[in-house]
């Protein structure tokens, strides 16, 4: 397995032209992501919960991944997805704004007659692909940490990227503002399950709710707004299946030529 960074590129995808002030909102977000996730790489597998496991296991079952095909893992991670891929003989990119995740990930040895894995450490927001390469976008509890212009960039982004029949798979936290009855109940379970663990809860408690109210570095939409934004950028057959509480899995297809 090989690592490429991100001074290694691929050929351009055409993208939409960005403001300056948007290019350095997202300059600020990367560097407070790649800060994060590089201190948690050495943990961050024993923190997973139970929901988020469920979350990536519906993931793959709605890949329905099969030997041979491309695929790109974004947010990969020490490769949760990434491995289960390429055990199911899927050639994938694993793609993390991390470098030691991406050491993580490459330190997994995949099984004989399984497919392959490369990794490449830039940030989802600068991932160049080039169009028609792949078979399969998949992300799992990755773009929630991504502002929402460039949520809407990499999902038009993947649509380019796929081959007619392709298909772009986004497991992730799930839920808006506040404004709804779905999201106060989820706001109020997450509440009481932090409390009932004391003080460690009650600091859990606040730290979540800063980020939550301010958006900085979790910044969540509803699963009708990733729907919306597949829809937009072309895919059909687009569809939502709700995991846990606070987390679902959309996909779309690209059409057929």
């Amino acid at each position: 397995m090989a690592v490429t960074n991100e001074s290694e590129r691929v050929p351009e995808t055409p993208t939409t032209p960005v403001s300056k002030k948007s290019k350095m909102s997202t300059a600020v977000a990367i560097r407070v992501q790649r800060r994060m996730w590089g201190g948690r790489a050495d943990t961050w597998d024993r923190h997973n919960d139970s929901g988020m496991t469920k979350v990536a296991s519906k993931a793959i079952e709605l890949a329905d991944v099969a030997p041979g095909m491309d695929c790109v893992d974004l947010g990969c991670g020490t490769g949760r997805l990434t491995m289960v891929l390429a055990e199911r003989g899927a050639n994938v990119v694993g793609v993390d704004v991390s470098a030691e995740m991406i050491e993580r990930l490459e330190a997994q040895p995949v099984p004989e007659g399984g497919g392959s894995v490369r990794g490449m450490v830039v940030p989802v927001e600068r991932l160049e692909l080039a169009p028609a390469s792949l078979d399969l976008v998949i992300t799992n509890y990755a773009l929630h940490h991504l502002l929402d212009p460039d949520k809407e960039r990499v999902v038009t982004a993947a649509f380019t990227w796929l081959r007619p029949g392709g298909k772009l798979v986004v497991a992730d936290m799930m839920l808006g503002r506040g404004t709804t009855s779905r999201d106060r109940e989820i706001i109020a379970t997450k509440v009481k399950a932090m409390a009932k663990k004391g003080i460690p809860g009650y600091w859990r408690i606040m730290k979540n709710a800063g980020r939550y109210l301010f958006r900085v570095q979790e910044r969540p939409i509803t699963p009708e707004a990733w729907s919306r934004l597949l829809t937009r950028a072309g895919f059909v057959d687009v569809t939502t299946t709700v995991v846990v509480s606070e987390a679902a899995v959309v996909t779309g297809v690209k059409p057929q030529v």
